[in-house]
């Protein structure tokens, strides 16, 4: 839509949008569009000469408590709105969003192409026409509100064709969890999947070099892994959350010998216990209702010649424990409902952030996997214990969100980097990279200084301490956000698995992952 968007600055004073709205009536000028949040107000209206728009801009600022008033290309909603779309356009998935009756109500173009049809052939038509049985799956998706990740499906394409395809389903819910609104569907072909399993052959140089590092304890850890990256030896790696772990699992096996074959990562505690078992072994046809006609490929199968990373490894139930025991030592695997058995050259990279050695003395935890696994311990230190390294990682962030955002590097003020390395990240590495991230954006001035910082709890002490009582000026919404998180902490603490602590919250198991990923636990 045609126009002029104007962005006005001021102070939070009540009747101040109505004054600045008042000014645009006094001109007898229309308003198309408007937006309010703290200190900013966004208004569209239709075009106008220059004349009149200096002289409402010049009537603007009269009105009491506003600093500033200047043209921007569009309305922030406008904008979120153009970035979705461009996002949808160009990413190589297919996406579809169905609502509660399984109705299309949204689709980008790679979806379009993949099912062969135009838009009009699937908006508002239910995916049951192409899906047929599997749209069950969707429903479970829908009523359950889980996410049910690599579905292997059939579908029935424009072309009257059956084409397989590995669908994500993501269950839409609002704020208040109450109706569920929907399901988003993320399909890939075939040759997308390939591309994703291959992880595309790294590049000169090593990926231990991108572990940005300075502290002794980091090299001691990096040195070890490349020692015994080249052997066949299984490596288990234990640290928090945000650690790294992944990182260093991808490093040891690009620095291996089998680095041209695929490296396949799967979070055993992000999958049901009812999937887990079909997702790592596979499934033979007719194995159980629903099975796809023709049985299912398992990630061990997958990860043929390259190496398997089972990552969140005490979160496997006790009965899958046994049967991933057998697979390890017998180097062969059989299918859910089937009884032929599949040889498979494959190195295990395991990781947790639990202490099996005492969940074994639990009996939570088998104490034979655990010396199975437990062959190249690499103990991956926590980030208030190499506090050296913040001042480097922390500019690494900012260069890096600079360059994305396109702006000059935003320089860190010596007290900004003293608050951050007293601070405790309970959340390591991701929650320092996601703190950086948020200050750079939000960021008024021309260099980080500490109040600029966007820390979940006040600075110098621990997060056990905290409590929704404790003096802040955060705003309410960081208040409770910060509470939660000290709350969502310690029950991971306290309890062995993710499922335990999810019950001890009187919350979803998909709940609790939902909000580890917000707080970058």
């Amino acid at each position: 839509m045609a126009g002029v968007t104007l962005e006005i600055k001021g102070v939070n004073r009540v009747g101040i949008t109505h004054e600045v709205i008042a000014c645009f009536a006094a001109r007898e000028i229309d308003i198309v569009g408007m937006e309010v949040k703290p200190h900013y107000i966004y208004v569209k209206i239709p075009s106008v000469s220059a004349s009149q728009l200096s002289g409402i801009v010049e009537m603007i600022k009269q009105v009491k408590g506003i600093e500033n008033a200047k043209t921007i290309p569009c309305l922030p909603a406008e904008e979120r709105e153009n970035r979705i779309h461009t996002i949808l356009t160009t990413v190589s998935e297919g996406i579809l969003s169905v609502d509660d009756q399984l109705r299309v109500t949204a689709m980008n173009r790679a979806a379009q192409a993949m099912l062969r049809m135009e838009p009009e052939q699937l908006l508002h038509h239910s995916i049951e026409n192409w899906w047929g049985e599997a749209a069950a799956e969707v429903k479970r998706c829908l009523h359950e509100a889980i996410e049910l990740p690599s579905v292997q499906v059939r579908i029935w394409t424009g072309h009257k064709k059956l084409v397989s395809y590995l669908c994500s389903y993501h269950p839409i819910i609002p704020a208040d969890r109450s109706e569920r609104q929907g399901v988003v569907i993320v399909l890939r072909d075939d040759r997308q999947v390939q591309e994703w399993l291959s992880t595309v052959q790294k590049k000169d140089g090593s990926l231990f070099d991108e572990i940005v590092q300075q502290s002794a304890n980091m090299r001691q850890c990096i040195d070890t892994a490349k020692r015994v990256a080249k052997s066949e030896a299984t490596v288990f790696l234990q640290g928090e959350s945000g650690t790294g772990k992944e990182l260093f699992a991808r490093a040891i096996h690009f620095e291996s010998n089998r680095s041209q074959g695929p490296f396949v990562p799967i979070n055993c505690a992000a999958i049901p216990d009812a999937l887990l078992e079909s997702e790592l072994f596979g499934y033979e046809e007719g194995a159980f209702t629903g099975a796809l006609k023709g049985g299912k490929s398992g990630l061990f199968e997958m990860a043929q010649g390259g190496t398997l990373f089972l990552d969140e490894i005490g979160d496997i139930p006790l009965h899958l424990q046994a049967k991933l025991l057998r697979v390890l030592e017998e180097r062969s695997v059989r299918r859910v409902g089937g009884s032929r058995t599949i040889p498979i050259d494959v190195r295990i990279i395991a990781a947790t952030n639990r202490n099996l050695s005492d969940m074994t003395s639990k009996g939570l935890f088998r104490d034979d996997l655990y010396y199975r696994l437990h062959v190249i311990p690499i103990v991956i230190p926590p980030l208030r214990e190499r506090k050296g390294d913040i001042p480097m990682l922390a500019h690494y962030f900012t260069q890096r969100v600079c360059r994305a955002a396109n702006r000059p590097v935003i320089p860190i003020a010596h007290s900004a980097i003293r608050a951050l390395q007293a601070y405790p990240w309970p959340g390591n590495v991701r929650e320092l990279q996601n703190v950086m991230e948020r200050t750079v954006y939000l960021c008024p001035g021309d260099e980080i200084q500490e109040q600029h910082l966007y820390l979940d709890f006040p600075r110098n002490s621990s997060v056990e301490d905290q409590d929704s009582s404790h003096p802040s000026t955060a705003l309410l919404k960081e208040r409770m956000d910060a509470f939660e998180k000290s709350l969502l902490i310690r029950a991971l603490k306290e309890h062995a698995s993710i499922r335990k602590a999810a019950a001890s919250l009187g919350i979803s198991h998909t709940a609790v992952l939902q909000k580890m990923k917000k707080y970058g636990l």
